[in-house]
């Protein structure tokens, strides 16, 4: 199964979007900020006097020479300069009386000083934006009445500008502020743009988390099938962090209980057919022994030769039936992981010829050709040697029993990666392909009629699979173009 590799870890994520969030936060609020700035200002003016401020505070920037009477009568207010010399030397409008003659009563109110040291600077942001480049402050007139004073350096001139007007007519009410106070007004858009700022975050929140609680949802819809029972079931992740491992892992835990799932399969159907086969194979002799004995039992007529006849054939399949008997046993015996064998360290060359040695008489009785190329060198391996010999006697006995005279045998060993290999190969009728990968099962033969005279009962391989699977060694069928040739590989010391 293809693994994919992590390129961009969970925390690297997280830090670039709080990061990116920090400046996108960042960005709302001066916007929100900017933007209640600009409601406060539109919605506590009046449109009229509004455009009064406008025209004057153009007409300052200019040339204040140009600000005519009827301009400040527009707001009843005033404008004079102060030389260098602290005199008024330029009135317009409706000058007040604390500012006709310039006195330190006229300079304290300019610059916002009370006599008991408390400030007047202005902290009313309607009066203060009214006009630009001008610094603000309220004062109270000896007429009771509050003033907002604008006074501006003019470097061409060395002297000081001085506007001012009353602060009703720059704090004057509109349709809104008649209804709701400034200070309501002022909670209403703060109350808009906190719950504005709010509201994108949770927008942004909601985006980022996708890339969380996606995955999460992917791997949870993953979790689900598999209780299901849906096995096939793999995740499939773009994101390259800490959820592609845990979509890696899912899908490897997915592939281990299909792949375990099968087996169980597996073995239950080989179970099931090895019931078969043993019931298969345990009911023809069973079935002669009952039979033949009924008649011993119930014929008192027969002749002795007929006695001695179904005798023998009682006593045929009862070898038959004890044979296939021990053999289940056997097998089972070396699938019991607890069960050990008797190890010795063993010449395995030495031992090879002498198992051979006894199978001669055997060849020559069926005119067999053979050839034995079995290193004189000696290598040693830990064998159980009755077991070991009885996994080369089933295979030399496989290759006796299916073959016809006038075979060649051919036996031969050699060294590989500290492995001793036995190479076991005739030129007969070999195994079909298609029984090359399961002739190792038990109860698999190529004569699929299960004739007793044509084969044994179909455990002599799988038997010598287990035996060497047990001396951590194995057993195949090597692909030759003629014949069958077995690979027998057990590891040396």
């Amino acid at each position: 199964m293809k693994i994919n590799t992590i390129k961009r870890s969970v925390t690297t994520e997280l830090f670039f979007t709080y990061f990116l969030g920090y400046i996108i936060l960042s960005l709302i609020i001066l916007f929100s900020n900017f933007c209640s700035f600009v409601s406060y200002g539109v919605l506590s003016s009046l449109p009229t006097y509004t455009s009064s401020f406008e025209k004057l505070d153009n007409k300052l920037k200019d040339d204040y020479k140009s600000v005519t009477d009827d301009d400040l009568s527009d707001v009843n207010g005033f404008l004079i300069k102060i030389n260098s010399k602290n005199q008024i030397d330029y009135t317009k409008g409706n000058v007040i009386s604390e500012f006709k003659n310039i006195t330190l009563e006229s300079y304290m109110s300019i610059f916002g000083v009370k006599k008991n040291n408390l400030l007047s600077s202005n902290n009313d942001f309607r009066s203060f934006v009214l006009l630009e480049n001008f610094n603000n402050t309220i004062i109270d007139t000896n007429s009771n009445e509050k003033y907002s004073l604008y006074s501006k350096y003019i470097n061409q001139d060395n002297s000081l500008l001085l506007v001012g007007f009353p602060y009703s007519e720059a704090t004057k009410t509109n349709f809104i502020t008649s209804k709701i106070s400034h200070k309501g007004l002022l909670k209403i858009i703060v109350s808009i743009n906190i719950l504005f700022v709010i509201a994108i975050i949770y927008i942004f929140a909601k985006i980022t988390s996708k890339s969380f609680v996606k995955p999460i949802k992917i791997l949870l819809n993953g979790v689900v099938e598999l209780t299901k029972g849906n096995y096939n079931v793999r995740i499939n992740m773009k994101q390259k962090n800490e959820f592609l491992e845990l979509s890696n892992g899912f899908n490897i835990m997915a592939e281990t209980i299909q792949d375990e799932k099968r087996e169980k399969e597996k073995l239950e159907a080989l179970r099931e057919n090895l019931i078969l086969d043993v019931s298969h194979d345990l009911k023809n002799p069973l079935s002669s022994i009952l039979g033949y004995s009924e008649i011993l039992i119930k014929n008192s007529y027969l002749t002795e030769d007929e006695k001695t006849d179904y005798l023998k054939v009682i006593n045929r399949n009862s070898y038959r039936a004890n044979k296939l008997i021990t053999d289940l046993f056997e097998l089972s015996l070396y699938e019991n992981c607890n069960y050990n064998l008797n190890l010795l360290k063993v010449n395995i060359c030495e031992f090879l010829r002498e198992t051979i040695a006894l199978y001669i008489p055997e060849f020559d009785n069926n005119e067999f050709k053979y050839n034995f190329n079995i290193s004189e060198s000696p290598f040693y391996a830990l064998i159980d040697e009755q077991k070991f010999s009885r996994a080369i006697n089933n295979t030399l006995d496989n290759i006796i029993k299916y073959n016809s005279k006038g075979t060649k045998i051919s036996i031969k060993t050699y060294i590989k990666d500290n492995n001793f290999y036995i190479l076991l190969s005739d030129n007969g009728i070999g195994i079909p392909k298609e029984y090359q990968s399961t002739i190792f099962n038990a109860f698999v033969r190529v004569d699929k009629s299960r004739n007793s005279n044509t084969g044994g009962t179909g455990l002599g391989l799988s038997i010598t699979k287990k035996i060497l699977n047990k001396h951590n060694g194995d057993i195949t069928i090597v692909d030759s173009e003629l014949g069958t040739t077995f690979e027998i590989v057990l590891p040396l010391i």
